[in-house]
């Protein structure tokens, strides 16, 4: 058969091992553990019914964090376990995270084969008969240039979209925001996404009631000040978890993103991602970045990603034409929006969002409009895949 079998391994001596044993049955697919968003575009894929993944013996607790994320983001997958060795206490752990079986190199090289077609036939039948998951919303906001004012485009856009999604819920992350801020806004938050990288195990629903303070009906807001060295290797993988357990948790997520980092923020989260916005200005060398992100990020997200691109700052009969801007970008503009200083300046010193402000605001009028064509209007997508899962 030419099923792709998607394998977590790192280690050399696993990796042959997995070779030798199943290569002439499967078409093996290797990823590291700490590119999860790579292994979620693979499940996509291949359609692939079981993920096997090598135990890390020496760190018990994130081999079962690791099985956990995994299951979180693909429930209709089999997960199997491979190690050279492995206690009873670690072997529980996993299963209880998820894995529905553990592969051990010095005994299971005869049957290995056999196991793993019982539980991909098992799987496809699982499949058919479990309903399909309404997927959720994660928007991620980048800019063109570190010029352009992502955070307070950011903020607008969760308070907004809470406040025409009355009944559901938002959680939008600055994730370089200053000091006991959070965008432009007070933060009485204690915790920030740094701090839930390092407990992932501890997030669910009664640990957002009471660590994550409503900043209106709905909406919560969180801090984090996410380095370069946070965005790679395991600390990655990590990241990926605390956003998975979050988004178990909310209708939507707004994610906040500076430009140096849209890269790996893009590598990370991935096919995960349903709504990519690039923030611009009306000024060549930006339109060109915004070209070549657009481009880029298609190796990292998913089919039914919506790619959005905002106008911020524009002015009709400027040099730059908004037909030219389409033209080069290969996109319409989804949102222009005006300069506004004073409304804008107001709303920042005040500290609260732009509608809060006493007086009316174009800026505000067309991030409504915005909102309601691209959140209200359209049905949430489905998929066997869907990242988040409510509960």
């Amino acid at each position: 058969m030419s099923e792709t079998l998607i394998c977590i391994a790192e280690e050399v001596g696993i990796r042959a091992w997995l070779e030798r044993v199943l290569g002439d049955t499967w078409t093996l697919e290797f990823v590291s553990a700490g590119d999860l968003s790579r292994v979620n575009r693979l499940v996509q894929a291949n359609q692939a019914k079981v993920v096997v993944a090598a135990v890390n013996e020496t760190e018990q607790g994130r081999s079962a964090k690791l099985f956990s994320a995994i299951i979180t983001s693909n429930p209709a997958v089999s997960l199997v376990g491979v190690a050279q060795h492995i206690s009873q206490d670690l072997l529980l752990e996993i299963m209880r995270a998820g894995a529905r079986d553990c592969l051990i190199t010095g005994v299971d090289g005869d049957r290995a084969s056999e196991r793993i077609l019982e539980l991909s036939q098992l799987t496809g039948v699982d499949a058919l008969s479990k309903p399909e998951r309404v997927a959720g919303s994660l928007t991620l906001v980048l800019g063109a240039a570190s010029v352009v004012d992502t955070r307070f485009f950011a903020q607008n856009l969760a308070c907004e979209l809470s406040r025409q999604q009355s009944k559901g819920s938002v959680l939008a992350i600055d994730t370089m925001a200053t000091e006991n801020r959070s965008f432009y806004l007070d933060s009485l938050n204690r915790l920030s996404l740094n701090d839930l990288v390092n407990r992932t195990d501890a997030i669910d629903q009664s640990f957002v009631n009471t660590a994550l303070e409503e900043y209106s009906p709905g909406l919560r807001l969180l801090s984090g000040n996410i380095m370069a060295e946070t965005l790679t290797g395991d600390d990655a993988a990590d990241l990926f978890i605390a956003v998975s357990r979050l988004a178990e948790l909310f209708d939507h997520m707004v994610i906040r993103v500076v430009e140096h980092q849209a890269r790996a923020w893009l590598k990370i989260l991935g096919s995960d991602i349903t709504k990519l916005v690039i923030l611009a200005h009306p000024v060549v060398d930006q339109i060109q970045y915004t070209e070549a992100m657009i481009q880029q990020s298609r190796k990292w997200l998913g089919q039914k990603c919506e790619s959005l691109v905002v106008i911020d700052g524009y002015k009709k009969g400027a040099t730059l034409k908004l037909e030219d801007i389409e033209k080069n970008i290969g996109l319409e503009a989804s949102l222009r929006l005006p300069v506004e200083w004073l409304n804008r300046l107001d709303s920042i010193n005040a500290g609260v969002p732009l509608g809060a402000l006493p007086r009316s605001s174009p800026y505000q009028k067309k991030l409504a409009d915005f909102v309601h064509k691209h959140y209200v209007e359209t049905p949430s997508w489905k998929g066997p895949f869907a990242f988040f899962k409510k509960r």
